[in-house]
């Protein structure tokens, strides 16, 4: 017999809790090797960026841009990057929106991605000191992990960069989309963003 499903929006399971806490429990066990200040310092954001900052510290937005730049590569040259939208930026005005206990969970998740999973995977640098190849492997790890958890943080922390992504007109042209025709600029939204970018470039 099936185990009944959750309702939406029920509380995060006591098992999901106490991975999450074996996890970190991993992650400060980098003090006893003498480690946790190599391993939790260098954070630099700049303070224009810092004032932004609704619900993400330095460190923690600094490990979703570093998220968002591998699952978001892109190809084209005319397509901007993850970095040129601030991908991170937009998911720290999402998580600033979260109830407490999912703004937890998400935190959580980001220190696991930074220190316990790259670890897990043999590499003795944090995630966002770990090159684009070896930041893939951890990332795929999460992906086709055979623990649920590690599978959803995944694909939780991936729709959360597209939204971050798409969500901005100049990313439209590579769908074939030029945005909805309601207060749709004569150029179309598309040039009007890439106009706009450059305006503010100046």
């Amino acid at each position: 017999m099936s185990e009944p499903k959750k309702p939406a929006g029920a509380p995060p399971s006591r098992g999901r809790r106490r991975f999450l806490r074996l996890g970190l429990m991993g992650v400060a066990a980098l003090a006893a090797g003498g480690l946790f200040a190599w391993q939790t310092g260098g954070y630099d954001v700049s303070d224009d960026t810092v004032a932004k900052l609704r619900a993400l510290s330095p460190k923690e937005y600094l490990i979703v841009a570093a998220i968002a730049a591998r699952i978001l590569r892109v190809d084209a040259a005319d397509m901007p990057s993850a970095g040129d939208v601030d991908v991170a930026l937009f998911i720290d005005g999402l998580v600033a929106r979260l109830d407490a206990a999912n703004r937890t969970d998400l935190l959580r998740h980001l220190q696991l991605v930074e220190h316990a999973f790259p670890r897990s995977g043999g590499h003795a640098a944090r995630f966002t000191r770990l090159d684009g190849v070896a930041q893939d492997a951890v990332l795929d790890a999460m992906m086709t992990s055979s623990v649920d958890l590690v599978r959803g943080a995944f694909e939780a922390l991936k729709s959360l960069c597209v939204m971050g992504y798409f969500r901005d007109a100049r990313t439209w042209a590579g769908l074939g989309y030029d945005g909805p025709t309601v207060g749709r600029p004569a150029r179309g939204w598309s040039e009007a963003a890439r106009g706009g970018a450059r305006e503010h470039s100046r």
